[in-house]
């Protein structure tokens, strides 16, 4: 690799000087021969053509060149994607001067070029990038750079090593690896950064070029490297904005407090072609009723573009609702909704109201009383996790405070089994905890309260379908929208389902999630969405 590298260096200054074809730094000119060239890997001599043929030639295309059998791949694959853009650049241009009526091919691309031989059709700039960004590569269906025109197809996540590098010994690879660790540590950088979808094309972009390639130095990415990364950004933002007046969106408010109790309100904007953060308005000083609010959203709306918009999502404070609802009413060309994931928890909240449902608020009490008592004393909790659960936690984090009740019960169900066996256990026995008043109370639940087994399988019966929802609708990975008003009755018929469809049963819980369900949740865009 590096030899070949060398002669490339070399070559250049033998190539054409009118071309800077990136072609050219494979061949050498051959001295007191017009217009002949020199392979520098199988070293035949090809005469004429320009570098149209030498591209021919290096990519093994069949015609009127004998194909090489000594070039990379890389090089192979690369003289393709050029000899194939040549094409497409010449089949647009026909097309567009047939459009304007000319009777020949009109040269729309390059003004100030010196054209002869076939230097022109192998275009002498190199492969040209539309705005829209296509030959960028692509792992795991997201565009990660215009590194797929010059390097063969390489690893991606998850695949499998090429044949090149599975020829390597284990020694090798782990040298390899240990450098990239050795840079890694040295740099404090965070292990997830490997996850970027960005690090295995960059590995493979050096590895094609091969020894010798120096990274980029400080000033170039703090200086041009960072102006063109933040052109990219600034491009991309453009082209989703642009999208909004094809497909609409989706106005997103989300109010929050930092590290500093600075309450801040974010702004952000989805659409088909992805979610932008937007803006963040700081708040601190500023009275959050209902006219100060409506002043601040409308400018958001109007930045947006009323024409653009959707739905606008806010809280459920009573003063986002009317500013929400003034909003919509003033313009009458989108709706406003609330956040789904908050009524959805009330909905939990109601589940365990004790006016109501007075059995499932004792229930869930006592199971807070067990996760309390085990989670606060570090030698009960590491005799659950070491001996008994292998790890895992009874403790579960959720989105909403009453999830997280309702996750904690499942979890509680799940290792019913280990915890029986944790308070019988030769360890807790003879322990202090098992002779204090706490200890023995929560003992006394675990072993013999067997309505408290049964109620807790009652409540994931019941509360399970919403769970899922809440995550549906509280999840990164796809927009729920879409998904809710299905999800919705989905989740009432499961609970209807699983307590057997017994009216006196189920409609309790129905009743609750309709009420919430009916007066904000339920809109002719959830609907139309949904169908």
């Amino acid at each position: 690799m590096s030899s070949c590298q060398s002669n490339s260096a070399t070559s250049t200054a033998f190539a054409p000087a009118r071309s800077e074809d990136p072609a050219w730094s494979h061949a050498r000119v051959v001295p007191e021969a017009r217009n002949s060239t020199q392979c520098l890997y199988c070293s035949k001599i090809i005469r004429g053509g320009g570098v149209t043929r030498l591209k021919h030639h290096l990519g093994g295309i069949s015609g009127d060149v004998e194909a090489c059998k000594k070039v990379p791949d890389d090089i192979k694959w690369q003289m393709k994607e050029l000899v194939n853009e040549m094409k497409k650049n010449k089949e647009k241009k026909r097309k567009l001067s047939l459009e304007i009526g000319c009777g020949s091919p009109v040269d729309l691309t390059y003004d100030d070029v010196d054209v002869g031989d076939d230097e022109y059709e192998g275009g002498s700039q190199g492969p040209v990038h539309d705005s829209k960004g296509k030959g960028k590569e692509k792992v795991g269906g997201k565009s990660t750079g215009p590194f797929s025109r010059f390097f063969a197809p390489r690893t991606s996540p998850g695949s499998q090593p090429s044949i090149k590098s599975a020829m390597c010994s284990k020694e090798m690879i782990d040298k390899a690896k240990m450098a990239i660790a050795n840079w890694w540590y040295d740099a404090n950088l965070p292990f997830n950064a490997s996850q970027s979808k960005f690090y295995q094309p960059a590995i493979n972009a050096i590895a094609a070029i091969g020894l010798g390639f120096k990274g980029p130095s400080l000033h170039e990415l703090r200086g041009n490297l960072l102006k063109n990364s933040v052109t990219e950004v600034q491009n991309y933002l453009l082209d989703i904005k642009t999208s909004w007046r094809d497909s609409g969106c989706s106005l997103m408010e989300d109010g929050w407090t930092n590290q500093r109790q600075q309450p801040i309100i974010n702004f952000l904007v989805y659409c088909p072609k992805g979610t932008i953060f937007l803006k963040s308005i700081d708040t601190s000083g500023l009275r959050k009723d209902a006219e100060t609010l409506f002043k601040i959203f409308d400018e958001v709306v109007q930045e947006v573009g009323v024409e653009n918009i959707v739905q606008f999502i806010t809280d459920n404070d009573a003063s986002y609702k009317a500013v929400g609802k003034k909003l919509q009413q003033m313009y009458g060309s989108f709706f406003w909704s609330p956040c789904v994931a908050h009524y959805i928890d009330l909905m939990l909240e109601n589940f365990c109201d004790p006016r109501h449902f007075p059995i499932i608020d004792e229930t869930i009490k006592k199971a807070r009383k067990i996760t309390k008592f085990i989670y606060n004393h570090a030698w009960v909790l590491a005799l659950m996790r070491k001996d008994f659960t292998k790890g895992h936690d009874l403790c579960r984090p959720a989105v909403t405070r009453f999830a997280t009740n309702f996750l904690s019960i499942q979890c509680l169900l799940l290792f019913k089994k280990e915890l029986r066996q944790m308070f019988t256990c030769d360890k807790w026995i003879v322990s202090s905890y098992s002779k204090s008043n706490i200890g023995k109370e929560i003992a006394e639940i675990v072993l013999e309260d067997r309505e408290f087994c049964a109620q807790c399988q009652f409540i994931v019966t019941i509360s399970e379908p919403l769970v899922r929802v809440l995550r549906l609708v509280d999840g990164d990975e796809k927009p729920a929208m879409g998904y809710l008003y299905n999800a919705m009755e989905k989740a009432k018929e499961n609970i209807k389902a699983r307590l057997k469809n017994k009216v006196s049963a189920f409609m309790p819980f129905i009743k609750v999630i309709d009420a919430r369900w009916d007066k904000q949740l339920h809109s002719p865009l959830h609907a139309a969405d949904g169908t």
